[in-house]
């Protein structure tokens, strides 16, 4: 061929179609499905790692720590995996890989650090700091009951209100919101994932006659329609706050203002209302004397016995600890006989 047709050839020959080579983007139903398989063995990791963490630290450090441990087993599974560049489980069961945002690469190594810590760690200090901001004292908080009626300034009414607007309500609502836009677009399920611009792509190639159709936008529907009916329940709630009406009086105040405690007993009324309540707790010498000093802890928690209860081989443990204890292994944790919950027998 001559070298003159040779270049004419090449200048009509159409380019190739680059995106024609790009991984098809993960629908909502498959990404679900992944979702769901990870958090099984994300669970059963947690279960796992409790298990070993309960050998060399003990019972009473798994039931004080249990946030921690499931943290720690949410960071550890996604480390082994989507740090190091391979697939999770649940991403394997359905084939889907990590692409960026335009779906051209893989996400680099920080992208994914970033979102280990953002889906996994991050929550867990958020949640701490706000629980601490939230228990410590404030002017807000030493209101009287006089003043937490429709007398109350509206500048003060607006500060309680939204002070007391709780992290995990807030959260939750931003969860629901994000939740409902990836049920209507299929691209990001988590937030993290969003801001780190990783998204599911499917490791095959998809054949769209046999795929069917079916999305969640109806879920997404359902969960806006959920969010604006408590939005205008809010809404209604602070413009009554503000008119003082006669509707929205102390209890209604009381009602929304779950997290802040008003009336808080004395130790003379706790102690009453255990009584009342037939709450049994050793570290009163006079409850149950006729058990030793020696023998008023619970072996689990290693506190004073609250609602002592005796197992058929004669030990004793916190009612709480050993009903905990039987439902994972059903044995004595001093002599391993067996012990069914049935068989638990309260000391009164």
């Amino acid at each position: 061929m001559p070298p003159s047709e040779e270049i004419k050839l090449r200048a009509v020959s159409p380019r190739p179609d680059f995106k024609a080579n790009y991984l098809e983007f993960a629908n909502a139903p498959a990404i679900v499905r992944a979702n769901q398989k990870d958090s099984y063995f994300e669970t059963v990791l947690r279960d796992k790692l409790q298990n070993v963490i309960q050998i060399f630290k003990g019972q009473r450090f798994t039931h004080t720590h249990p946030e921690e441990i499931g943290v720690a087993a949410k960071a550890l599974y996604l480390s082994l995996t989507t740090l190091l560049g391979t697939k999770t489980l649940g991403e394997e069961y359905v084939d889907l890989i990590y692409v960026s945002r335009d779906g051209k690469r893989i996400p680099r190594y920080l992208a994914r650090a970033g979102f280990i810590f953002a889906y996994a760690i991050l929550p867990y200090f958020l949640a701490r700091l706000f629980r601490r901001l939230k228990s410590s004292p404030t002017p807000k908080d030493e209101v009287t009951e006089e003043k937490i009626n429709k007398e109350l300034p509206i500048s003060l009414r607006i500060e309680k209100y939204l002070s007391n607007m709780s992290y995990s309500k807030v959260l939750d609502t931003i969860m629901n919101l994000h939740i409902a836009v990836f049920y209507f677009s299929g691209q990001f399920y988590n937030i993290s994932k969003r801001f780190f611009s990783m998204r599911y792509a499917f490791g095959h190639k998809i054949n769209k006659e046999r795929t069917p159709n079916g999305n969640y936008e109806l879920l997404g529907g359902l969960i806006v329609l959920q969010l604006v009916m408590k939005s205008l329940g809010g809404f209604k709630g602070l413009i009554g706050s503000f008119t003082g009406n006669d509707e929205h009086d102390e209890s209604n105040l009381r009602a929304n203002n779950k997290d802040i405690m008003y009336g808080i007993p004395s130790e003379e009324e706790q102690e009453e209302a255990k009584q009342q309540l037939g709450i049994i707790d050793l570290s009163d010498p006079s409850q149950l004397p006729y058990i030793p000093e020696s023998s008023r802890q619970c072996m689990l928690c290693l506190s004073y016995m609250t609602n002592p209860t005796a197992a058929n081989c004669g030990h004793c443990f916190c009612w709480s600890c050993i009903i905990d204890w039987c439902k994972e292994r059903p044995e004595c944790p001093l002599c391993r006989q067996k012990v069914l919950e049935q068989q638990l027998l309260p000391l009164h």
